[in-house]
């Protein structure tokens, strides 16, 4: 009994990822450019002064280290790859660069030996003077940290490492392995807990304007394995290895649950055919306080339209809350999952909410950024149930594999392709057409896919070592039309070991997903969501008169077209770029100068691009907007 358990869960599993496409960009020229600029910034930055406190609090917006705090870029800031974080956001190391690829991407997988990968580099630091005062190793100086293993990634082994270096301004050179640890000797542990460290700053030739620390892992550089987490890096004066054992903190652990019920985004037109239905009544929060005591605190949110005019208010009062050590997250309701009496009004097109969540405590925070978090509640033309951050691989074992997601239609409409995000480089070495699949629709049988109505021609996953933006669409040749109902929407794969695509591990709709590696359907066991999207709505028809520049022969290269957020703007003479964005009746809606056009403002259409370089050469094109 106990082999067909194993046998059973074996069916489907999880891996890590071999690159990140939450940092992946879609030119590499522009990373590069990117990275050159992060190096002239920092060179005129003057050195900081203590306290030096940073919790990466910031990681709702950024995925890199904060500019001010930080001289280097490798390691990612994010909100879920940590159990348990001591505060929203956390710096994790991996074996991925800056770009979301591979240090080595020809590594062996299965070494056993680590490789020197990220780093996370201090600015400058101030360690001779404190205002009026000059510093000594008597005033006791100490960097403390938190750190996990493991979390919602993959688990570090015995031969790899996370170290602490120290460097000294009067010698100018490092102090390596100041502290240091490594994994586990089982390869399968895993960690849900943040430890604390405390290192003394002692030796007298830190004490100099100029002082640095960084921290570093060894890791198999071939993706994103051996994560170590860390999180609320605090170097000052006048520290106690017994005193600084808790901080009073009040913070939000996690982005909160969506505020529709059944997706995390979902089309408007499907949401407004059916409000009562899509709309939750209540979301998950995380609320911790990091402290020895109980204390009282307050918690309320704002939703904010595409305008950021403020169309929902609510405050659900004060409550007490217990240290998270041993009393864990806010058991109170009202906080931990809080009520919502209100529907989003109905939209004419695709629109993003901002919902602000933020809490009060009044008796002293060490961290006031860390008690808010910004959250987006999408409406595009997709139905998806991950939060659009991947934490690791999902895959289903045996040829023939499949696996499907069910969906609810509220009206009749058109599916006109699905968006997966692959594992951006885990098949460069393996041939193409051992990777076939096919994109398949199915009817309700009452539990899980019943009969087959539709599958698409043969594709390919898209594996690219020049980068892509995330999700990469297959776009179908006959758009299918769907009544009302439920459908189950998946691939089904022709290679025995799986196809990788990405999981979110923070929004669980594990009971939305069924797979069948050859036994029949089966509803798969693991929390999270599988990040697969379902393209919906009207096609866009470009009007007549507007002629687009042919890319292989433009001065500069628009991407992507059409686009639902960000557009890129690449020149081959890295000339500086005036831009206008004009509607059709030949209205200028967006200008600027610069290589991105933040296109979320535009309603779904068809518009003129109006690109000028400071050399006089102008182009003009069409650009399309669908959310």
């Amino acid at each position: 009994m106990l082999l067909c358990a194993v046998l059973l869960r074996a069916q489907e599993g999880l891996r890590p990822m071999h690159g990140n496409p939450n940092l992946i960009y879609s030119d590499l020229k522009s990373a590069q450019t990117s990275k050159q600029n992060h190096s002239v910034s920092k060179a005129a930055v003057p050195s900081l002064n203590i306290p030096f406190f940073d919790d990466f609090n910031y990681a709702c917006n950024s995925a890199y280290p904060a500019q001010q705090w930080w001289a280097d870029s490798s390691v990612y800031i994010n909100t879920g790859m940590a159990k348990a974080p001591m505060s929203i956001g956390v710096a994790t190391f991996d074996g991925l660069n800056e770009m979301g690829y591979p240090y080595n991407p020809n590594q062996n997988f299965t070494a056993t030996q680590a490789n020197d990968a990220d780093t996370l580099t201090s600015l400058p630091i101030n360690l001779f003077t404190s205002g009026s005062q000059t510093l000594q190793p008597s005033d006791s100086i100490a960097l403390i940290f938190y750190y996990q293993q493991t979390g919602n990634g993959d688990s570090p082994e015995l031969q790899d490492s996370l170290m602490l270096d120290f460097f000294s301004p009067s010698q100018s050179k490092w102090t390596n392995r100041t502290w240091s640890l490594k994994g586990n000797m089982n390869t399968n542990g895993f960690d849900t807990v943040f430890k604390r460290v405390f290192v003394w700053v002692t030796d007298t030739s830190f004490f100099h304007d100029g002082f640095k620390f960084r921290f570093r892992n060894k890791a198999q550089t071939c993706g994103n394995f051996d994560n170590w987490h860390i999180d609320q890096v605090f170097l000052d004066k006048g520290r106690s290895i017994i005193g600084d054992t808790a901080w009073n903190d009040l913070t939000i652990g996690y982005v909160p649950a969506p505020f529709t019920k059944n997706y995390s985004s979902m089309p408007w037109y499907q949401f407004n055919a059916n409000p009562p239905k899509e709309m939750a009544t209540y979301y998950s929060n995380y609320i911790r306080y990091n402290g020895t005591s109980t204390v009282n605190t307050t918690y309320e949110y704002r939703a904010f339209d595409q305008t950021n005019t403020q169309v929902n208010f609510v405050s659900y009062g004060a409550a007490n809350l217990p240290p998270f050590k041993p009393g864990g997250w806010q058991h109170t309701a009202a906080h931990k999952v809080p009520s919502i009496g209100y529907t989003f009004t109905p939209m004419t097109d695709s629109t993003d909410f901002t919902i602000k969540h933020y809490m009060q405590n009044f008796g002293g925070d060490i961290s006031i950024a860390n008690d808010t978090v910004y959250q987006k509640q999408r409406f595009r033309n997709y139905f998806a149930y991950d939060d659009g951050n991947c934490e690791t691989g999902y895959y289903v074992m045996g040829t023939g594999g499949r696996m499907a997601y069910k969906y609810d239609l509220n009206v009749t409409d058109t599916l006109r392709g699905m968006r997966i995000y692959f594992d951006p480089v885990g098949g460069l070495s393996l041939a193409g057409s051992s990777f076939k699949m096919k994109i398949n629709i199915y009817t309700d049988s009452g539990f899980g896919p019943g009969t087959k109505i539709f599958t698409s021609d043969s594709i390919y996953p898209k594996y690219s070592q020049t980068g892509h933006n995330k999700f990469y669409e297959y776009k179908f040749i006959t758009p299918q039309i769907l009544s009302a109902g439920v459908y189950y929407i998946g691939i089904q794969q022709f290679v025995a070991g799986g196809i990788t695509i990405g999981f979110d591990r923070n929004y669980n709709f594990s009971q939305k997903l069924f797979y069948d590696s050859g036994s029949g359907w089966t509803q798969s066991s693991y929390y999270g969501a599988v990040m697969m999207r379902p393209v919906f709505g009207p096609k866009i028809i470009p009007p007549v008169g507007i002629k687009e520049s042919a890319i292989e022969n433009s001065t500069f290269k628009v991407y992507p077209n059409p686009s639902d957020d960000l557009v890129k703007i690449w020149n081959d003479n890295d000339l500086e770029v005036s831009y206008s964005v004009l509607s059709i009746d030949g209205k200028t809606l967006l200008s600027g100068t610069g290589s991105e056009i933040d296109t979320q403002s535009l309603t779904n259409g068809i518009y003129l691009l109006v690109l000028s370089s400071q050399n006089g050469i102008q182009q003009r094109q069409k650009l399309i907007i669908q959310h």
